[in-house]
Formats: structure tokens, C-alpha cells, sequence
């Protein structure tokens, strides 16, 4: 008898301290992906008309919220591509955990078009985001805003009014990427 009674009490015991109708299940914390690789479309918009580039990139994180990297893009609209490197801030840092991040682009390229070359300065906001939690690749979208310093280097031919040729000049261009990217 008093087995049972201190078996009964143990089991009291246990059940009373027990909570196991709250599931209060942790997830691991996952740090942000290492290495991102990945191609893009980027829609480069100036002087009334859109340049069509595609290209690859890659970038490394650094720290939780910032991260450096390069790309190479060929222009499928003429002759002509843009190389050069970026940096990201990226505020959350947590990707994988909230399964999309935006950040911040700092980017210095070299751009050659048929009309030169110039270096090109970019700045602009863009999301990365995961299809599903631990999904194996990621959607990009990045707006930014370009800069070339060396004058007219963006230039688009049309025919004007009464069949006259009319050529619009410009420095700065407005692009729109969109991309696949994968990590490890």
C-alpha cells in the first residue's frame, strides 16, 4: 500500500508539473547563407527606352548585416556589358528566419555601351526572398538608381517628328532587377 500511494503521488506530481499542452518548441537559430550565387534581369531605363541586361552575381556575407560582392551583366539590347562590385546592408540579417530580407545597395561598375565607357555609381533598395522556410533558392528584387560621370553616355536614337532623326542624351538611368539566387 504505501508503494501504490507514493507511486500515486509521484504521478501527481509529474502531471501537475508537466505542461505538455503548451508546445513551447525553440528553432534553432540559423545564421544568414555564407555564399549567395545567382542570375538576374536588369531593365535598364533612359532616354524614353529600356536596355535589356542579363547576367550573373555573387556575394559573401561578411557579418550578419552587411555583405560584398560582384556581377557581370551583358547587354542583349546592343553592344555592350557592365562588370563591377557591390555591398549590401542588410538591417534583420535573419533570411532564413523570416524568410525575406531587405537591404540596401552601394554598387561601383565599369559600363561599356556603344556610345563609351564610364564608370557607373549605384545606389538603391531591394528584398531577397525564399519561397518556402528552408528552400533551396531565393527570388531578388532590387530598384537602383545609376550614375555615369562621363557626360552623354547613355544614348538613345528616334525618329522625330517629319522623319527626323533625334538622339536623347542622358547620365543617369533608372534599373530594375530581377533575379534567382542560391545559397550554401
Amino acid at each position: 500500500m504505501p508503494f501504490k500511494s507514493l507511486a500515486a503521488i509521484f504521478l501527481s506530481l509529474s502531471l501537475s508539473y508537466a505542461d505538455f499542452l503548451a508546445l513551447n518548441i525553440v528553432e534553432k537559430e540559423e545564421p544568414p547563407p555564407n555564399f549567395v550565387y545567382g542570375a538576374n534581369y536588369a531593365g535598364r531605363i533612359f532616354a524614353g527606352g529600356v536596355d535589356n541586361f542579363g547576367g550573373l552575381n555573387v556575394h559573401w556575407r561578411a557579418s550578419k548585416n552587411w555583405a560584398i560582392g560582384a556581377k557581370a551583366e551583358m547587354n542583349f539590347s546592343r553592344e555592350g556589358f557592365v562588370a563591377g562590385a557591390f555591398g549590401h546592408y542588410l538591417p534583420t540579417g535573419e533570411l532564413l528566419k523570416e524568410n525575406a530580407e531587405n537591404f540596401v545597395h552601394l554598387g561601383l561598375d565599369y559600363i561599356k555601351v556603344e556610345d563609351g565607357n564610364s564608370p557607373l555609381f549605384s545606389v538603391g533598395y531591394g528584398r531577397d526572398m525564399l519561397p518556402w522556410k528552408k528552400s533551396p533558392f531565393g527570388l531578388r528584387v532590387l530598384g537602383r538608381l545609376e550614375y555615369a560621370p562621363v557626360k552623354h553616355i547613355f544614348s538613345r536614337k528616334n525618329e522625330g517628328i517629319f522623319g527626323i532623326d533625334m538622339i536623347k542624351l542622358a547620365n543617369t538611368d533608372f534599373a530594375i532587377e530581377i533575379g534567382v539566387f542560391m545559397y550554401k
